[in-house]
């Protein structure tokens, strides 16, 4: 399949602001699609080269884009920073280049690119590694360039900085899918809950429909976690459960954990396996005679909760593995069963699945059940939420008893609720050189949420929060990720999510989005999270709504 079929629907799909427009142009080229090139073009119009589940990244810096431009085309350093600046992102910078610039003749490769060499190309960048490797994937990328028409070339880009943003959010690929082979909505979105892989689900679609019902979760394939709705109050879950189900909610880093027998695999929310940096867990695991999946929460606890920071030294840990077990003691609190020995879980009520996890999970001094209770008494739930405080925990979660698991959604089965000023998930898209003693420090930071089209849109700005050993970390690190420098201020990829306290949201017009953050002040560096999972412009309206209603 020639790539220009699929950069051509991406064109008319990025040109039109009707979603039924969008999703039947996507549907037929979808229907057109062969069977082994189906998931690639999935995850192509995500503007992903690898499946949800997978923590694998195509770690191509922008010095190395910028440089496979140069190389391509007869394009100054000046004139690739102009175009840029024109639009505010690389791959329509690109895009412009090889329309006015021409390109310097490396191949005498005449056939088209289809969407298979392309991908096996962005795979190769990803899973390149070691001595001389970016010199390796430098080269990768001017080779598809030389290639590329205008259109492959923005597209392309685009690809490798997470910049696919075209109107065309994850719903409607999945409409599009089921209108193309008419598959019952319901019935793909269920399936594609369990696989977290829209391109083996769109696959399954084409070949076997009569088998999407059947698809479940599976040992060893990361789930997305299901998610919570923030809770103004307490008694908000009494006014949307008879009885509510409260538990403890840990200042932690989201897990699931999976056993197979004897073998053992721990993920983070991201889908990255952590399993070699928490050797202590594993072999507690190893212990227990199941096979099973459970969504759980890690925190650093030595006598009590410890500082969540702690936590990043130990997650990831790929060396010294056994010293920081012993400086960063880390606990365990499990809280639902999803797999047990064969059989789902997930479309099993919580309280019932809460039962079959006291059977399965025997506490440890590393890894304990999460406390609940299951009541109709605010009194109840207030000690219990006075409790959780007291002990240095975060707050409750309140719980629909009888929901069930819904990987990857949020919604008001689950709330959160905590007892501390506001916070969003924002991520880091400026950062600044500060003043005084942080004169040579990139200190000051702008923040963006996710606006209602999909882009960022800054919101706030904070220089506090931050200790002065992290700062100089993260100076070191921004300075790797920057996209452009000018003068001291550094635009820089949008990897860094930042925890944000604030006073409150007013109207401003200071950003584009219309409101800004009063008194903001970075609470914790969230790098759990990505840049999907920062909140949206929808959750700062509705904290905005709340504080009126308030005042």
């Amino acid at each position: 399949m020639l790539l220009q079929d699929l950069t051509e629907v991406y064109e008319q799909v990025r040109g039109t602001s009707s979603k039924l427009e969008k999703v039947a142009l996507v549907s037929e080229l979808l229907r057109k699609t062969p069977s082994e090139t189906l998931p690639l073009v999935c995850y192509l119009l995500r503007g992903r080269v690898f499946p949800e589940y997978s923590a694998q990244e195509l770690r191509l810096g922008w010095s190395s884009i910028r440089a496979a431009i140069r190389a391509v085309t007869t394009v100054t350093n000046e004139d690739l920073t102009a175009a840029y600046n024109k639009f505010g992102d690389l791959g329509s910078a690109v895009e412009l280049i090889f329309e006015e610039k021409p390109k310097i003749s490396i191949s005498f490769v005449s056939e088209p690119l289809t969407v298979e060499e392309c991908y096996t190309a962005l795979v190769k960048i990803a899973t390149l590694s070691g001595k001389d490797s970016v010199r390796r994937k430098k080269a990768i990328l001017i080779g598809l360039l030389n290639k590329s028409s205008p259109v492959e070339a923005k597209f392309i880009v685009k690809t490798i900085t997470g910049e696919m943003r075209y109107g065309f959010k994850g719903g409607l690929l999945e409409e599009a899918i089921g209108q193309a082979f008419s598959v019952d909505l319901e019935v793909l979105r269920k399936a594609y809950m369990v696989r977290s892989d829209i391109g083996e689900v769109a696959r399954i679609a084409q070949e076997q429909p009569e088998t999407l019902l059947s698809l479940s979760i599976m040992l060893g394939r990361p789930l997305r976690p299901m998610l919570a709705e923030t809770a103004d109050n307490l008694e908000e879950g009494f006014k949307r459960f008879d009885k509510a189900l409260f538990e403890f909610k840990y200042d932690g880093a989201r897990l699931s954990i999976h056993k197979d027998n004897e073998e053992v695999h721990i993920f983070t929310r991201e889908a990255a396996e952590v399993s070699t940096s928490l050797p202590e867990l594993v072999a507690d695991i190893k212990q227990i005679p199941h096979s099973f999946i459970v969504d759980c929460e890690i925190i650093p606890f030595e006598h009590s909760p410890k500082a969540f920071q702690g936590l990043i030294k130990r997650l990831r840990r790929k060396h010294r593995v056994a010293e920081f077990v012993r400086k960063i003691p880390v606990k365990l609190y499990v809280f639902d069963l999803l797999y047990l020995d064969g059989t789902s879980l997930i479309d099993t009520p919580l309280i019932n699945r809460r039962e079959r996890l006291k059977t399965v999970i025997q506490p440890t001094e590393q890894i304990e059940i999460a406390r609940c209770i299951v009541t109709k008494s605010g009194a109840e739930a207030r000690i219990m939420f006075q409790e959780s405080l007291d002990l240095g925990f975060e707050g409750l979660m309140i719980k629909n008893p009888h929901s069930l698991y819904t990987p990857g959604k949020r919604g008001f089965e689950w709330l959160k609720l905590k007892s501390e000023a506001e916070t969003l998930d924002l991520v880091v898209v400026v950062v600044e050189y500060g003043h005084g003693k942080r004169a040579n420090l990139l200190s000051d930071y702008t923040f963006a949420v996710r606006d209602r089209e999909g882009n960022l849109a800054p919101i706030a700005k904070a220089y506090c929060g931050l200790k002065d050993p992290e700062i100089e970390e993260m100076t070191q690190y921004f300075k790797g990720i920057a996209r452009e420098q000018h003068g001291r201020t550094f635009l820089v990829e949008p990897n860094v999510v930042v925890e944000v306290k604030f006073g409150e949201i007013q109207k401003s017009s200071l950003y584009d989005g219309g409101y800004a953050l009063r008194f903001p002040r970075i609470k914790r560096i969230r790098w759990d999270l990505s840049v999907d999972e920062i909140d949206s412009i929808e959750t700062v309206e509705k904290i905005f709504q709340r504080q009126k209603r308030s005042s």
